[in-house]
């Protein structure tokens, strides 16, 4: 009969049997226990409590067998040992995220991984053309994330095998319509009814637009942590003769033994410190272990500032926002005239150790981003009074709308720079892209200077990129 499979199902079947025993389950374990450590490390504490892998599997033989039966995979497929090499999706790992952002700022740390040559010295790599992002384009059916091949190494002996895992990053709300519409159940080959196409799209839009208010909460409850932390710091920041802050009256203060254990448990985490961290994951560590309500006096001191200098004097925090703390023996060194392959010098990429949001954009996205947020600012009512952080998601949110055939930015990126343009106190009209431009570049390269000797050198490479 034509079109069929070159061996038989019993044939297959014991080839499963035992190529999952040998390499699938293990590759599986092994992966989810890489891709585990990588993002540990990669993450903040409060960055990592929205993000978690939720799911590992191996693809089950019978759903194996029915994939190989269809068309574009029979005629493909030789022999036994080829099934690995064009079904990519035998082992499978899923990464669920709380908002749009975290799974931008996922998928950023494994497009870092190195990319798979064949070779065996890394655990955990990536297939450099098996990017497919459904999340900016969803399927038909309304299914939405961002798929990846990575690439494990195993140890069988002394031999080292390769097994490939398809790995998908979707926000909560996206792996919850794939829970109730059971989007899988219908692969491969098979259709669900129309009735099913059509609730389970309209669900999915709904769906969408419910991440687009979540991701609009996060950006709100952002702001209101970085009110929490900055604003009273204003009036109680430490002296610049090294005097302690002043502190409020003994009655207002919290309970003393809360405060001794507050206090300790900042100096145990800051002394251990061995890079920086940013001041508002710090807070949410804080008001984690010890409640939400310790932000309405921070035990007494009345800014959290005040009490991270309280309670380790190693320490100093940077004075441009966003702020962070930075080690007592940490140096940051810019290599001077080093650029990637992107042409992003060195001393950007140093503050990227730092701030883990700054956005390592090509020339060309950047010159995208002001053409857009220029464009924006136009069309903001600017003598409409608003919060400082609802004007931000306003004109984010303008250019994501604006028709331009600049190259395509991420939200969180333009999130970025337009909170330097409000950082800089220069967001307070219709502004041009050249202003735009410059006002960006000279917030960047004078916070990048405050962390390290900016050399004349690097700093025209920095002007250079940024303008």
């Amino acid at each position: 009969m034509a079109n069929e499979l070159p061996f038989s199902y019993p044939e297959f079947s014991d080839w499963y049997d035992a190529h999952r025993k040998k390499y699938l389950d293990t590759a599986r374990d092994a992966a989810a226990r890489a891709l585990s450590e990588y993002l540990e490390d990669k993450l903040s504490e409060m960055e990592g409590a929205r993000v978690r892998i939720t799911g590992r599997r191996v693809k089950s033989k019978a759903r194996t067998w029915r994939k190989l039966n269809l068309p574009k995979y029979m005629d493909s497929i030789g022999s036994l040992n080829e099934i690995p090499e064009i079904i990519d999706d035998l082992v499978g790992l899923r990464i669920t995220c709380n908002n749009q952002s975290d799974v931008i700022r996922v998928t950023e740390l494994i497009k870092e991984l190195p990319v798979s040559d064949g070779a065996f010295e890394s655990v955990l790599t990536q297939e450099l053309d098996s990017w497919k992002d459904y999340a900016d384009v969803p399927k038909p059916s309304g299914y939405r994330a961002v798929h990846v091949n990575l690439k494990t190494a195993i140890s069988l002996s002394v031999e080292w095998h390769l097994v490939t895992c398809e790995l998908q990053v979707r926000t909560l709300l996206q792996d919850g319509w794939g829970e109730l519409t059971h989007e899988d159940t219908y692969k491969p080959g098979s259709e669900p009814p129309a009735l099913v196409r059509t609730l389970s799209r309209r669900m999915a839009d709904l769906l969408a637009a419910v991440d687009d208010i979540a991701q609009d909460l996060r950006e709100e409850l952002d702001r209101l942590s970085i009110v929490a932390i900055d604003e009273p710091a204003e009036s109680t920041s430490a002296d610049p003769q090294g005097k302690e802050p002043e502190r409020v009256p003994a009655e207002m203060r919290s309970e003393a033994g809360s405060q001794e254990a507050a206090m300790r448990y900042l100096r145990e985490r800051l002394d251990g410190l061995n890079r920086p961290i940013d001041l508002a994951s710090l807070a949410w560590e804080l008001q984690r272990e010890f409640g939400q309500e310790v932000s309405q006096s921070w035990f007494g001191f009345q800014s959290f500032k005040s009490l991270v200098r309280a309670s380790s004097k190693g320490v100093t925090i940077t004075d441009r926002p966003p702020a962070y703390v930075m080690p007592a023996d940490f140096v940051a060194s810019a290599a001077a005239g080093s650029l990637t392959p992107a042409n992003i010098p060195g001393a950007a990429r140093t503050l990227k150790e730092i701030d883990k949001g700054f956005p390592l954009l090509s020339r060309e996205q950047l010159l995208a981003v002001y053409e857009r947020l220029s464009r924006a600012s136009q069309d903001i009512n600017w003598a409409e009074p608003v919060a400082d952080l609802a004007r931000v998601n306003d004109m984010t949110r303008r250019a994501r709308q604006v028709d331009s055939d600049c190259l395509a930015v991420s939200r969180p990126n333009l999130d970025y720079i337009t909170k330097a343009l409000l950082f800089s106190k220069n967001l307070r009209g219709p502004l041009t892209e050249e202003q735009v431009k410059n006002i960006y570049s000279s917030f960047i390269t004078n916070r990048i200077g405050s962390l390290v000797d900016l050399e004349q050198e690097e700093e025209q490479a920095l002007t250079a990129w940024l303008t």
